[in-house]
């Protein structure tokens, strides 16, 4: 469970594996958005979010690490990031956002830490608005450099099984070669 996450910070090098722009546009990510980042770690996708949105955009950065949190605020603050970042810290797997609050959700690289990944998808679910979007990146279920063990990481098939339990109906799912998969679900809009 504890891999070494202080490449983490290393945004240079992320951005070689996961090229943050492209895959934040692939989701779909416009000016003015309101969108959650959950388990936003060191900001990676944040930052580059809160560029895209705009001055009109809002980011909320979620997290359980106050330290990560922090180093978001203050990278905000040095880039001059123009979308508005708001940090909020979570306790375990609950996320401390109001329900139906955020038009579209970020979970990148997390799930496949969690004990209830099921569990943190119905609670994604609960701050979506009606046909909210989620937008997943995981690690493919195949050896690589880096990441997780294989034992943690999940196919596609067992990511879309777990989607649709939850209540998500998955639009796509593409391989982002070495070694991601991204997947993009939405809500179906209420009755």
């Amino acid at each position: 469970m504890n891999h070494h996450h202080g490449h983490l910070k290393n945004f240079e090098e992320r951005e070689k594996m996961l090229p943050s722009r492209q895959i934040l546009e692939r989701f779909g990510l416009h000016s003015g958005q309101h969108i959650a980042d959950l388990g936003c770690g060191y900001g990676f996708f944040t930052l580059r979010a809160g560029e895209m949105v705009g001055a009109d955009g809002k980011i909320e950065a979620v997290d359980i690490e106050p330290e990560r949190l922090e180093f978001v605020k203050q990278a905000q603050r040095e880039r001059q990031v123009p979308g508005q970042i708001q940090t909020h810290l979570a306790t375990n797997e609950t996320i401390p956002l109001p329900d139906a609050w955020v038009e579209a959700a970020l979970i990148a690289n997390v799930l496949h830490e969690l004990q209830n990944p099921l569990g943190y998808l119905q609670e994604s679910k609960r701050i979506l608005k009606s046909a909210g979007e989620l937008w997943i990146v995981e690690w493919q279920k195949k050896e690589t450099p880096m990441g997780p063990p294989l034992d943690e990481r999940k196919s596609e098939a067992e990511w879309e099984s777990l989607l649709t339990k939850a209540g998500f109906h998955l639009v796509w799912t593409e391989k982002l070669e070495p070694a991601h998969v991204l997947m993009l679900a939405y809500l179906p809009k209420a009755q």
